[in-house]
């Protein structure tokens, strides 16, 4: 079975679930919180892939990092998932889960690239004009690359806005690079 399918199906049980015991906004968070922990410890990563360590030892190392730091569905969820010989997939589950999330919410994530820090009435106008064009409540996330000389780019899902210094450079070039010049004497 495909990791994609088999993270949206689970994630789809724990978001049903969490909308019909009304804790949909604290589950959000812990997934959240699951996914950023588990990413960001490799030690915790081997572990859950490891296929040697059985279940039972695995349970009990989730269970003593969450417990009392989530909700009590939340934590009954990771538990089961690990139980069935499924928790390699828990960082997938909770991206999928967010993203259900995120469209039941009506809200997609935009990344704004510029090469230096913009102020807040830029970002406020982007936001504005964005949420306008895609009808959908944004969040921006700036990101900084001085690579890119000057300009912006937007990426929104899968679509890419490239008006950047960097770019526009190399079309010029490209452009200057074919020799339109036909000499006729």
């Amino acid at each position: 079975m495909r990791v994609t399918l088999l993270a949206k199906r689970y994630a789809q049980a724990l978001f049903e679930l969490a909308l019909e015991k009304k804790i949909l906004e604290e589950v959000s968070k812990d997934m959240i919180l699951v996914e950023e922990v588990i990413n960001s410890s490799k030690e915790l990563r081997l572990l859950l892939n490891n296929p040697v360590i059985d279940a039972h030892k695995k349970t009990a190392v989730m269970e003593k990092i969450f417990k009392g730091n989530i909700e009590e569905l939340s934590l009954k969820f990771i538990l089961l998932i690990a139980r069935k010989g499924r928790e390699k997939y828990i960082p997938y589950i909770s991206k999928a889960f967010n993203g259900i999330y995120k469209d039941y919410k009506n809200i997609v994530d935009v990344t704004f690239t510029t090469a230096y820090k913009s102020d807040k009435s830029v970002k406020d106008g982007v936001l504005k004009v964005l949420e306008k064009v895609t009808e959908k409540n944004v969040e921006l996330q700036e990101l900084i690359d001085e690579d890119i000389i000057g300009g912006y780019i937007f990426n929104l899902e899968d679509y890419q806005y490239d008006a950047s210094v960097k770019t526009e450079l190399k079309r010029m070039k490209k452009e200057f690079s074919k020799n339109l010049f036909i000499k006729k004497y």
